[in-house]
């Protein structure tokens, strides 16, 4: 993670958290599409400030590109057929903000800060546990897939073939997700997670301005996006 926490433009986890929730609503009520610009301009220029310029300007693209694919005027020139075709696009722009929302919390994010803040303001460990195996189930998940679409590759094996892939891709990656998940567990019980004592965290985490900034204008943004 380039950003780290002693960056200034790196809010907190809560806050980062509670931004993603917010954009889940918009799912539910869209927002006015310039709005919606405002976010994802808001989270690219966060996503450069902590060192992701790439995740930046694809944020900002592929924004523009799914506005522009479900422009209304472009829709009404289409036959019935090639609407249908657009369903998918249609569903991945309704979800595109919380899911934006979603990726910068995860990237810049680590499991220690995670932990840490939560403890900070209390938060049950019926919740925060679970959110800490989650975050370091998914990296090791996508690194073992990584590893075996190379084995694929090496050996020749075309992962298109859509027979191939459930064979020898899908099928391991359920196996393997299992033993990720007994690891990861196995690993937290090693270190006492489930001890009800208060622990030294190294981490210490506090709010930033940037948090204030973040949040508050995420929220001006919605609230404003659904009266317009």
């Amino acid at each position: 993670m380039l950003g780290g926490l002693s960056n200034p433009c790196n809010p907190n986890p809560i806050t980062k958290l509670c931004v993603t929730f917010l954009m889940g609503f918009t799912a539910l009520n869209q927002i006015n599409i310039y709005f919606e610009w405002g976010i994802v301009l808001i989270i690219a220029f966060l996503f450069y400030k902590n060192g992701f310029g790439k995740d930046a300007m694809k944020s900002i693209i592929f924004f523009g590109l799914l506005s522009f694919l479900l422009s209304f005027k472009m829709l009404e020139e289409t036959n019935p057929g090639v609407k249908m075709l657009f369903i998918l696009v249609i569903v991945v722009r309704i979800f595109y903000l919380p899911f934006l929302a979603g990726k910068f919390l995860i990237k810049t994010s680590d499991v220690g800060s995670i932990i840490s803040s939560m403890d900070k303001i209390k938060f049950s460990r019926n919740i925060s546990i679970p959110v800490a195996v989650m975050f370091r189930f998914f990296p090791s998940f996508k690194e073992e897939k990584q590893n075996i679409k190379l084995a694929m590759k090496i050996r020749g094996i075309n992962p298109k073939n859509p027979f191939l892939y459930i064979k020898y891709v899908a099928v391991p990656l359920l196996v393997i997700s299992s033993n990720i998940a007994d690891d990861i567990a196995r690993a937290a019980e090693t270190r006492a997670i489930e001890n009800p004592i208060k622990k030294t965290r190294y981490i210490d985490i506090k709010l930033k301005p940037v948090d204030f900034v973040y949040a508050l204008l995420t929220v001006a943004i919605v609230i404003g996006g659904w009266h317009i």
